[in-house]
């Protein structure tokens, strides 16, 4: 059996156009690929993978999975069998074990983490909107900041009390297990007394998030003069690996994928002000330095990095070391520097978002003429120094893996260096040898248990009610998480509309398959609070994944750059989300009366009908024509 944890790894580190790359000629368009389907002869293409959502999805045929099901359908491989052939083309070490007892422990535990992280998201926010002290103390200093009530509501930040067991005494209140608040690093036991206490007492809360959203750990800037540190972080635990967190990425994601870049700052209060002035594509290290595991995940996303790291020598120092690692993944680097005094969260305030935007576009400069820049290789005139500089950024060109890339770097910047351009290339060249071509295997000793997949089978895909609810679980999918506001002038999400209209007419899905995926997704509400598209695009039961996926693709998606540079504004279905949620739960309403009006119709003509019978459909049809009447249509 593969463990589960070996296969989060696979799922994480596989880039969907990277391993339909192998197989297919894929060609950029926008922030998606295209090519020649693979599965049946076409010469237009119309295969298209998405980078963004992780998928790939023929228009053709109707093919369409993750990285996974492409080599299951390519290779015609089997689940196990994908996995290994995907582990192996990133080196990744498989290691298969039953699971042991102390294994099964560890899952549960993991588990309890995510609920007890939960709980004190909510009981910071709770005590920095509803308590004297949070509001005087906490809410008061975000808002000398500059943040408004939205933004503090956005990212959900929170105020822990002075008393040092405020939230420990609330969790133990709660029921919640006193081993769990320690492990999870939000609680310790006072050495001297043996009591619990908190760690982020008297502080301000920053929670840190998963990708998809979940609480992971948190962040705290204290507000007692004699705190050890101003700032803290929480611990390493078993679901909070400071090197694998991006701040703000799960806020970040869509905008980095929309513009093809992402700018890195240093701090959560400058990714928040950024936020909050319009630039969205923006996260931070959490609380560690710039890992190859956070560039990892912005290059799922974009190829393009800006560093907007401080100006003193430790951000200098930052910056160098972050330069190679992000040209050694491919990817494309420049540097924008603030006025000296200034940095992300001080500058956004005093620019206007289209100020701001342009200063960055300005601003930013290639790696190697910041290097000259702060280098000040222009006036150096030691040549030893000039020598040691100039290695440093041969160095850097030698970390491209592109060989076009690097001889453009060589020609574009001999002059500049003042290096002949053959000298150059040769450096380049000697320094890129001394470059270990291996690759690390990454392995994984903790396991779990696979869970099998059921044998596909061929779904159900005509008649109206199903195509009818087939509309409802792709807006529910897709759009969930949106919000908009009712009539009554109060925030709802797309979800709780759906689900709470199903609810009340007492309406499921007659498709098992959709109906599987609706309880799903009804309890990823209740864990989670959001729905993560990737839980359902790599979800382990292959049939719901690749309903998913199905759901997910959208053929008629249309490229921004249209309504930019044309000025052509399609109404794009999100821009009208409620009318569209609407109309979608009443035709499902109008399917299922249909439904039970015609099997009456059918006992009529056979007389096995009675009073209530009759009843029964004069009321129904009473109830058709209202939704009729709402929907706009003729009672058909």
């Amino acid at each position: 059996m593969i463990p589960k944890e070996t296969i989060d790894l696979i799922f994480e580190t596989a880039r969907v156009e990277e391993v339909v790359g192998d197989f297919v000629s894929l060609k950029k368009r926008g922030v998606n690929y295209i090519g020649n389907c693979p599965f049946h002869n076409e010469k237009t293409p119309s295969f298209t993978v998405s980078p963004t959502k992780g998928i790939y999805k023929c228009f053709g045929c109707g093919k369409g999975g993750n990285s996974i099901n492409f080599v299951m359908e390519i290779e015609h491989f089997n689940y196990p069998e994908a996995l290994k052939f995907i582990a192996k083309k990133y080196n990744i070490e498989i290691e298969e074990e039953e699971l042991t007892s102390e294994q099964v422990e560890r899952a549960n535990e993991k588990d309890s983490l995510f609920i007890v992280s939960n709980f004190a998201n909510d009981y910071f926010q709770d005590m920095l909107w509803n308590s004297e002290e949070g509001k005087a103390v906490g809410l008061s200093y975000f808002k000398e900041r500059g943040f408004t009530e939205d933004t503090i509501k956005k990212f959900e930040l929170g105020y822990n009390p002075k008393a040092k067991d405020a939230f420990s005494k609330a969790a133990l209140k709660k029921a919640y297990d006193k081993e769990v608040l320690v492990s999870s690093g939000l609680s310790l036991i006072n050495e001297s007394s043996g009591q619990i206490v908190d760690r982020f007492k008297e502080r301000t809360m920053f929670p840190i998030q998963s990708y998809s959203g979940r609480t992971l750990g948190f962040g705290g800037r204290a507000f007692n003069p004699n705190a050890k540190a101003k700032y803290l972080n929480s611990p390493e635990t078993l679901i909070y690996h400071k090197s694998k967190v991006l701040y703000g990425l799960n806020y970040a994601k869509n905008a980095i994928g929309k513009e093809g870049l992402c700018y890195i700052v240093e701090g959560y209060t400058d990714v928040i002000s950024m936020h909050q002035n319009g630039i969205e594509n923006v996260v931070s290290a959490s609380g560690t330095a710039l890992t190859l595991e956070q560039i990892k995940l912005i290059n799922r996303l974009a190829q393009n990095v800006v560093l907007l790291f401080d100006g003193d020598n430790a951000g200098i120092k930052a910056t160098y070391k972050s330069i190679n690692m992000i040209l050694k993944e491919g990817m494309n680097v420049k540097i924008a520097a603030f006025p000296e005094g200034d940095d992300p969260d001080s500058f956004s305030k005093k620019l206007s978002t289209e100020e701001f935007k342009q200063f960055l576009d300005s601003e930013a400069i290639d790696f190697i003429d910041y290097k000259i820049k702060i280098s000040e290789l222009n006036a150096v005139s030691d040549p030893t120094k000039i020598t040691s500089i100039k290695r440093d950024i041969i160095e850097s060109i030698s970390c491209i893996p592109d060989s076009l890339n690097r001889t453009q770097y060589c020609k574009t910047y001999s002059r500049k260096l003042d290096i002949a351009e053959e000298t150059l290339l040769s450096e380049v060249a000697k320094a890129r040898a001394n470059i270990s071509s291996a690759t690390p295997v990454i392995t994984r000793t903790a396991v779990s248990q696979q869970t099998k997949s059921k044998p596909k089978e061929k779904l159900r895909t005509t008649g109206k009610l199903f195509k009818l609810e087939e509309e409802v679980l792709r807006i529910l999918i897709n759009y969930g998480n949106e919000i908009f506001t009712t009539d009554e002038e109060e925030q709802e999400s797309v979800a709780a509309l759906i689900i709470s209209d199903l609810e009340a007419d007492n309406i499921s899905f007659t498709n098992s398959d959709f109906n599987s995926i609706y309880l799903e997704i009804i309890s990823l509400i209740e864990k989670t609070g959001n729905i993560d598209l990737q839980y359902f695009i790599n979800h382990q039961n292959q049939e719901i994944s690749q309903k998913a996926i199905d759901l997910i693709s959208n053929p008629h998606s249309i490229s921004n750059n249209w309504e930019e540079r044309h000025k052509i504004y399609t109404g794009r279905e999100d821009e009208k989300m409620r009318k569209t949620t609407e109309k979608a739960i009443l035709s499902l309403k109008k399917g299922h009366v249909d439904k039970q009006i015609k099997e009456l119709q059918e006992r009529i003509k056979t007389g096995n009908i009675d009073t209530e019978g009759i009843k029964l459909l004069s009321h129904l049809t009473q109830i058709k024509t209202q939704i009729a009447k709402s929907l706009g249509r003729n009672i058909g």
